[in-house]
């Protein structure tokens, strides 16, 4: 993506959206989109006010105006996190299929020229086999994750028939810096905040069970190369490639914080997806994409900024 570019990033003010927005900010013209229901505006603080668009994007009317003069839009927003998805099923169905579907019509009446997708590791869900390629087989086991995989499939069908370019991205466990760590947050920030509080680590099951955790920069670049001409029309992974037991991650969250204990409780969730691992094979040969950010030391930043507090004019992951 040539510099000077007008982009729209919706859920422009969450973990992932806000990050891309500033990344994409100092050369191009960027607009952020978002009800600021699980976002924030504090995220976004380095974009003018008359861009910061406070709008749900089921509001297909706000979408269109927003939309309307630019050149790509990065469409972010969703309900996420498994605790809110099991909450409220309709709204997970009706932001995450409806948003979608209300970005690509738009898009196509504003000439835009290409609509980048968030999509998620969840969609493999489980899988015969790890790591997962774009185009193995996919078994999505929640609403959350049937919803993205529907909006997948809604996006490519649209731009097909509306001569639309687009690009669909699935991260594999993103973390870093602005990400919630709240009841219905993620683990890493979940395991950080306990440890700083002197709480010990709860590892849910025996811990054996993997993830491939991507730190924020590595995901930025990527979808910012993913935004280029090698990407059109294409779907790509966002991970490392890299598997790390969850249990493995609770010991390095503990020394990252100087010590804390970890202790074994039941798992919540009525199933367990035993492994996600990506296989980054595409988006390395295809977009020059290499993930150079270990866990340790994304560990060492995140533990960093919420021990500030967590205030995002105080960090920058770049």
């Amino acid at each position: 993506m040539s510099s000077g570019t007008r982009v729209l990033v919706t859920g422009g003010g969450g973990f992932i959206g806000s990050h891309v927005a500033e990344a994409l900010a100092p050369d191009n013209t960027v607009t952020v989109l978002d009800d600021f229901s699980t976002g924030s505006k504090a995220h976004v603080q380095f974009l003018p006010a008359d861009r910061i668009v406070d709008a749900d994007v089921r509001d297909r009317e706000a979408v269109a105006s927003a939309v309307a003069g630019q050149d790509v839009v990065v469409h972010m927003a969703a309900l996420m996190g498994v605790r809110r998805t099991l909450e409220r099923p309709l709204e997970v169905l009706q932001i995450n299929i409806d948003g979608v579907r209300n970005v690509m019509r738009e898009a196509a009446r504003a000439d835009v020229e290409r609509v980048c997708v968030a999509s998620t590791s969840e969609v493999y869900g489980d899988a015969p086999a790890a790591p997962y390629g774009e185009d193995d087989v996919q078994a999505p086991e929640t609403n959350y994750a049937v919803a993205k995989r529907a909006g997948e499939r809604f996006a490519r069908a649209y731009a097909a028939t509306h001569d639309l370019d687009h690009t669909i991205l699935r991260y594999f466990n993103v973390y870093g810096p602005r990400q919630d760590s709240s009841a219905y947050g993620y683990v890493i920030p979940k395991f950080v905040d306990r440890a700083l509080s002197g709480d010990p680590i709860e590892i849910h099951g025996d811990g054996h069970q993997t993830r491939d955790f991507t730190y924020i920069s590595d995901a930025v670049d990527c979808t910012i190369a993913a935004l280029g001409p090698d990407g059109a029309n294409e779907t790509f992974n966002i991970g490392t490639g890299t598997e790390t037991k969850i249990r493995t991650l609770a010991e390095a969250v503990a020394d990252a914080v100087g010590g804390a204990e970890t202790v074994h409780v039941p798992h919540p969730r009525p199933y367990v997806i035993e492994r996600r691992l990506a296989d980054v094979t595409k988006a390395v040969s295809m977009l020059g994409y290499e993930p150079t950010v270990s866990l340790e030391d994304g560990i060492e930043a995140t533990v960093e900024y919420l021990s500030a507090g967590g205030r995002s004019d105080q960090y920058t992951v770049r």
